[in-house]
C-alpha cells in the first residue's frame, strides 16, 4: 500500500483526494489534448481548399484519457465538439451531412474517452482497495493473538484509510474491552488512551460502537456533530476529552462472525479533512469481515483443547474448527495412518492436496524429513508426542524438534503437541497433532542466547584478549565456521588477536597465512577498509574469481582455496566513537550464506566486544590514576621515630580504582615529638580524596604550631566546615609521641575514630580513652586528650573500622578479642604484627574486604630488664 492514502484513494466516486499526486501527468496530457484540438481547429480554419482537419478532433479526448479524470476528459470532449461545430460555421457547411458526421465522430470519440478514463480510474481504485484488503488479510493470518492482530490492523488502517482507528472486543458477561487506539501522532494517541482509561466504553450508549455491536449494523457519521459527542459522553469531562480528539467524520462497523458480535472497529478523520461516504463504509465492512474471521479463528484456537473433548465423536465439526487454524494439524489412527490434515499441514509436509497426503504411507511421509532435538541428536519416531498419545498418554509433553527436508539445507523449528482421543473402552482411538512452526521465534531466541552468553564472557574478565578469544570460540560454529578478531593499535597498525575454528589444524593454517601474508593497512577491501570506513562488508558468495583477485601469489591462492571460504562478513568494533578493531566471520564447511539477520547479529556482537575492549582500556587508565592519587595521599616512606618501631599496612577495598577512604601519616612535628595520624573519610572518589588531602595537610600544618591533639582535631573540624559544603565527614585519631626515660608517652585524641589498642608486654590488652565526635558535622565537637605510657615490649595498634568490619554484615570482630589473638610477644616486630592483623582481616572477609583497611603498629623495642612506669605504678619488664 502507498503511504498516506485517504478514503478517496480507495473509491471510484472520490478520487479527488489523490489527484494531487498525479496532477503532473494529468496536466501534461490535458495540455497535449487541448493543444492538439486547438492546433487542428486553427489549421482547419486557415487552410484553403477542402481540407477538413476537424475530423481528427475526436483524438483530443482520447489523449486526455491517458491520465486525466473522467470529468476533465468530458470537458476536453466538449471543447473538441464545440470546435467542430464552430469550424462548420466558419466553412459554411453547418448542418451539412458531412459536417454532422464529423461532429458525431468527435462526440463518439469523447464518449469512448470518458468510458476509458472511468475504467482506468475504477481499476486504480480497485487495486488500492484490494491492496488494503490483502494487507489486512496478511496481518490477520500472521498472528493467533487477537490483541496483537487488532493492534496491527488498527495501525495499518490509521496509516492508510483514516486518522484514528479504535478497536473493541467483547468478553464474557457482555463486557467490552478496548484493544487499540491508534493515531500517527503519539501524543494524540495518548489523549485517546487517557480518555478510554478514564471512561471505558459503556455497552448501553445510544451512539457509537455500543450500538454497532448491540444491533450488528454499521454506523456512518459523515460529519461528527456535537450532539453525537454528547450522546457518547458520560459527563462534561468526558465530553471535553471527546472534543479533544477533533473528529471530523467517523464510521463504526461491528466485527460479526456466525451472527455474533466479536467487537467493533471505529474509524475517524481529523487533520486530513476527508469525509467518509457510503463507499468508504462498504470498504470498512469488508475489512471488518476479514478481521472478524481471523478474530474468530484465533478464539477458536484457544478453545481448541476443550472443543476436542466435546467434538471428538464428530469428524465434520472437528474439521470445521481445525480448518480455521493456521498451524499444521493432523489426526492419526492407532496404526499411525493419517485420517485428517488441514491445509497448513498439507503445505508444511510438502504435498499438493490432502488427498495426495492421505494416500501416501506414513513411512514415506516421515522419510522425507530428518528430525533432531535441540542438541542435534536424532529423534526416534516413537518419542514424538503423537506416538506417545497413541500409546495411552492423554496429553504428552510438547516437544521442540528441528526438521529438515531431505535434500534441503535449511532447518525448521517445530513445536509438536498432541492430544489423545479415547473411545468408550478407554483406549486411544486417535491422536490430534498440532505442529507449530516456531522457526522465527526459535532463531530469535538463539540469537538472544548467543548475545547473552557473549555478554557474560565479555564481563568475565578485564583482560580483553582472553575474553575476545572466548567470544571467537563461542561464535564457532554458532555463527560461522571461522571467526577472527583484529584490533587497531595506537600506531595505526593492525594486530591479529585470535582466529577460531573447530578444527585446530585449520586454525594453524590460518595463523600461518596471517604470518606469511600480513594485512596491508592501505588495502581498499577487507579488515583495513572496514576499520577505515567503519562500514561492514558482506560477501554472500565468495567466487573463485574473487580469490584470484585477492591473492598475492600462486601459493597464497592455493591456501585461500584450501580454506574453502563460501561467505564472509567483516564488521567494525567501534565504541564511544573510537575505532578499536574488526570481527571477521567466514562460512566454509557449513556452506551457509550470510544474510541480513546474520549481519545484525554480528554487528551486535561487535558492538559488545568493542565496549569490552574500551572498558578494559578505561579501567587500566582509571586504575593507574587511582593508584597514583592514592599513593599521593599516603606517606611515600614511613619514618621511624626515636624509641619506636612503626609499621603500616593499607589495603583498598574492591578493585582499587576509587580513591579516598582511609589514610594515615607519620611525621616529625617539633621538639623531638612525633605525630601519628590515622583517619577514615566518608565515601570514595574525588570528593573523598579532597577531604583526605584537606585532613592530612591541615593536621600537618596545625601540628607545627599546636600541641594538644584535641585542639589540632578541632582546627581540622573548623577547616572542614569552612571549606566543604558537601557535608562529608571523617574520623581521625591523632597521636603525639615523645620519649621518656622508661619508654614512650603517647597523647591522643579521637574524632569519632576507633580508639587505639594497647597490648602490654605481658599480654594484657586495653583500649584507653573515650571516642569523640565525628569531624565535619558540628562546629563544637566533643574532643578530649588522653595519655598512655608504652614501655619496652608494649605495642599500640591504630586501625580503621575496615579491620573489624571486614566480614560484615555476617560478622563484626571485637577489636580487643582480635588483638588478644595476635602474637605480640616482647620480641615480636611491629612489621609482623601489622602483617598478621591485615591477614586476619582479609581472611575474615573471604579475600575481598568490604571497606578500606589501614593499620599502624607502634612498638617500643624490648630493653634490658628494668622498671617501666605505668598508670598503675611500677612493674618489672624484661
Amino acid at each position: 500500500m502507498g503511504a498516506g492514502l485517504r478514503p478517496a484513494d480507495l473509491t471510484p466516486e472520490g478520487l479527488r483526494g489523490t489527484w494531487l499526486a498525479r496532477r503532473g501527468p494529468e496536466r501534461t496530457w490535458l495540455g497535449v489534448a487541448v493543444a492538439f484540438a486547438t492546433a487542428m481547429a486553427v489549421m482547419d480554419a486557415t487552410l484553403a481548399g477542402d481540407a477538413r482537419l476537424s475530423r481528427f478532433l475526436f483524438a483530443a479526448p482520447l489523449l486526455a484519457a491517458v491520465a486525466a479524470r473522467p470529468r476533465l476528459v468530458a470537458a476536453v470532449g466538449a471543447y473538441a465538439t464545440l470546435l467542430a461545430v464552430v469550424l462548420g460555421a466558419i466553412h459554411g457547411v453547418f448542418g451539412d451531412t458531412d459536417q454532422v458526421l464529423r461532429v458525431g465522430a468527435v462526440v463518439l470519440g469523447g464518449a469512448i474517452a470518458v468510458w476509458l478514463a472511468t475504467s482506468r480510474t475504477r481499476a486504480r481504485a480497485a487495486r488500492r482497495r484490494y491492496a488494503l484488503l490483502a494487507e489486512t488479510g496478511r496481518i490477520a493470518q500472521s498472528s493467533l493473538d487477537p490483541d496483537v492482530m487488532l493492534i496491527e490492523v488498527a495501525r495499518l488502517v490509521a496509516r492508510e484509510l483514516c486518522d484514528w482507528c479504535f478497536a473493541f472486543v467483547t468478553g464474557d458477561g457482555g463486557r467490552v474491552r478496548q484493544v487499540a487506539a491508534v493515531h500517527a501522532d503519539v501524543e494524540r494517541q495518548k489523549v485517546a488512551w487517557d480518555l478510554l482509561a478514564r471512561y471505558p466504553l459503556d455497552p448501553g450508549r445510544e451512539e457509537g460502537p455500543a450500538v454497532a455491536m448491540r444491533e450488528l449494523r454499521p454506523l456512518l457519521y459523515p460529519v461528527v456533530e456535537d450532539d453525537v459527542l454528547r450522546a457518547l459522553s458520560a459527563d462534561d469531562e468526558n465530553l471535553r476529552l471527546l472534543r479533544a480528539l477533533r473528529m471530523r467524520s467517523a464510521m463504526v462497523v461491528p466485527l460479526v462472525e456466525h451472527g455474533r458480535a466479536l467487537g467493533a472497529l471505529a474509524f475517524a478523520t481529523e487533520d486530513s479533512g476527508a469525509t467518509f461516504t457510503g463507499a468508504d463504509l462498504a470498504l470498512a465492512e469488508e475489512l471488518a469481515a476479514r478481521v472478524a474471521t481471523a478474530l474468530d479463528n484465533a478464539r477458536l484456537y484457544t478453545e481448541l483443547r476443550g472443543a476436542e473433548r466435546e467434538l471428538r465423536g464428530s469428524h465434520d465439526e472437528l474439521q470445521a474448527i481445525l480448518d480455521g487454524v493456521a498451524d499444521a494439524i493432523t489426526v492419526q489412527r492407532p496404526d499411525g495412518q493419517l485420517v485428517y490434515a488441514n491445509d497448513a499441514a498439507v503445505r508444511s509436509l510438502g504435498f499438493g492436496s490432502m488427498e495426495e497426503l492421505m494416500t501416501t504411507p506414513v513411512a514415506e511421509i516421515v522419510g522425507r524429513f530428518q528430525f533432531t532435538d535441540e542438541n542435534g541428536r536424532p529423534v526416534p519416531l516413537e518419542s514424538l508426542p503423537g506416538r506417545r498419545a497413541l500409546g495411552g498418554e492423554a496429553e504428552p509433553e510438547p516437544m521442540l524438534v528441528r526438521s529438515r527436508a531431505v535434500g534441503e539445507a535449511d532447518d525448521r523449528w517445530v513445536r509438536v503437541k498432541a492430544t489423545a482421543v479415547f473411545g468408550d473402552d478407554g483406549r486411544p482411538t486417535a491422536a490430534i497433532n498440532v505442529l507449530e512452526d516456531v522457526t522465527d521465534v526459535q532463531e530469535a531466541a538463539e540469537r538472544q542466547r548467543f548475545i547473552a552468553r557473549a555478554g557474560v564472557i565479555l564481563q568475565s574478565s578485564l583482560d580483553y584478549e582472553t575474553t575476545l578469544t572466548n567470544v571467537a570460540e563461542l561464535a564457532v560454529p554458532r555463527l560461522a565456521d571461522w571467526c577472527a578478531v583484529d584490533v587497531l593499535e595506537d600506531d595505526g597498525g593492525i594486530r591479529h588477536v585470535v582466529v577460531a575454528h573447530t578444527d585446530p589444524s585449520k586454525v594453524e593454517i590460518a595463523r600461518e597465512l596471517q604470518r606469511r601474508y600480513p594485512v596491508d593497512p592501505l588495502s581498499e577491501t577487507g579488515v583495513p577498509n572496514v576499520m577505515r570506513t567503519r562500514e561492514s562488508e558482506v560477501y554472500p558468495e565468495i567466487s573463485d574469481e574473487m580469490l584470484v583477485q585477492g591473492a598475492i601469489d600462486a601459493e597464497h591462492l592455493a591456501i585461500l582455496r584450501e580454506l574453502g571460504m563460501r561467505s564472509v562478513m567483516i564488521v567494525p568494533m567501534v565504541a564511544r566513537g573510537r575505532m578499536l578493531g574488526a570481527l571477521s566471520f567466514v562460512s566454509a564447511e557449513s556452506r551457509r550464506t550470510f544474510g541480513e539477520e546474520d549481519l545484525l547479529l554480528a554487528q551486535r556482537l561487535a558492538g559488545r566486544c568493542a565496549l569490552a575492549i574500551d572498558n578494559a582500556r578505561l579501567f587500566r587508565e582509571r586504575a593507574h590514576i587511582a593508584r597514583t592519587l592514592q599513593e599521593s595521599l599516603l606517606p611515600p616512606e614511613l619514618p621511624q621515630p626515636p624509641g619506636l618501631e612503626v609499621a603500616a599496612r593499607f589495603r583498598a577495598a574492591g578493585e582499587g580504582f576509587d580513591v579516598g577512604g582511609d589514610f594515615y601519616d607519620v611525621f616529625d612535628c617539633r621538639e623531638g615529638r612525633w605525630a601519628v595520624v590515622i583517619g577514615d573519610v566518608c565515601g570514595k572518589g574525588p570528593e573523598a580524596a579532597a577531604v583526605t588531602a584537606l585532613a592530612r595537610y591541615t593536621v600537618r600544618a596545625s601540628a607545627m604550631t599546636l600541641s594538644e591533639p584535641s585542639v589540632i582535631l578541632a582546627t581540622l573540624n573548623e577547616a572542614m566546615l569552612r571549606q566543604r559544603d558537601d557535608r562529608r565527614f571523617c574520623t581521625v585519631l591523632y597521636c603525639r609521641s615523645e620519649r621518656t626515660e622508661t619508654g614512650v608517652r603517647i597523647c591522643f585524641a579521637s574524632g569519632g575514630h576507633p580508639l587505639p589498642i594497647v597490648v602490654r608486654a605481658d599480654g594484657e590488652v586495653i583500649e584507653p580513652g573515650e571516642p569523640g565526635t565525628l569531624l565535619g558535622i558540628v562546629p563544637d565537637p566533643d574532643l578530649s586528650d588522653e595519655t598512655v605510657e608504652l614501655g619496652p615490649g608494649d605495642t599500640a595498634i591504630l586501625y580503621t573500622d575496615g579491620v573489624t568490619d571486614a566480614a560484615a554484615p555476617e560478622l563484626f570482630q571485637d577489636p580487643l578479642e582480635l588483638a588478644r589473638a595476635l602474637e605480640t610477644g616482647p620480641e615480636r616486630a611491629a612489621e609482623d604484627v601489622a602483617q598478621e592483623l591485615l591477614e586476619a582481616a582479609v581472611g575474615a572477609s573471604g579475600g575481598e574486604p568490604r571497606d578500606d583497611i589501614a593499620i599502624i603498629v607502634l612498638r617500643v623495642p624490648a630493653m634490658t630488664r628494668g622498671l617501666v612506669e605505668t598508670d598503675n605504678g611500677l612493674r618489672a619488664h624484661a
